[in-house]
């Protein structure tokens, strides 16, 4: 008896283009981050930045390993964002007492800064939903949070 391998069709690369999730969503996140950071380019922040501010601000992290799981970005590249913030005076670092963790927030500097960047991100948000729609970004935002809490109890 002879057992014939199950043939595999090579995929089109077009097609790979085409369904390929990770390429459309890096895609999109360059572009929209190209887009945020020229509209703030004012703030002396990039988005990235912004977006790390704007996460201790809402929810101050225990560690920055709790900060990585919230942004759901690899902790080295978080620490390197963070340690450009503290470098600039935006962002302290204390004991929290819990074990050797260091808890984050933001400094007096950070907060004035934070509150500047945030009216440029205000209207840059709202330029970008009028050029998506705002109802249509409401639900692809809905959708994204859903298919993030998906693939994150794949890792």
């Amino acid at each position: 008896m002879t057992t014939r391998k199950k043939e595999t069709q090579t995929p089109d690369p077009v097609q790979v283009g085409l369904h390929c999730a990770a390429w459309h969503s890096r895609v999109f996140a360059r572009l929209v981050t190209r887009f945020y950071n020229s509209q703030m380019a004012g703030s002396g922040l990039r988005i990235t930045q912004f977006s790390v501010l704007n996460a201790i601000k809402a929810q101050p992290p225990e560690s920055i390993h709790q900060l990585a799981e919230l942004l759901g970005m690899e902790r080295t590249s978080l620490q390197r964002t963070v340690d450009k913030l503290i470098e600039k005076g935006l962002v302290q670092s204390e004991p929290t007492g819990n074990r050797r963790a260091l808890g984050l927030s933001l400094t007096k500097e950070g907060e004035a800064t934070y509150r500047q960047a945030l009216s440029q991100w205000q209207e840059a948000q709202a330029i970008f939903e009028s050029l998506v729609g705002s109802q249509d970004w409401e639900t692809t935002a809905r959708r994204l949070r859903t298919f993030s809490r998906q693939v994150k109890q794949e890792l």
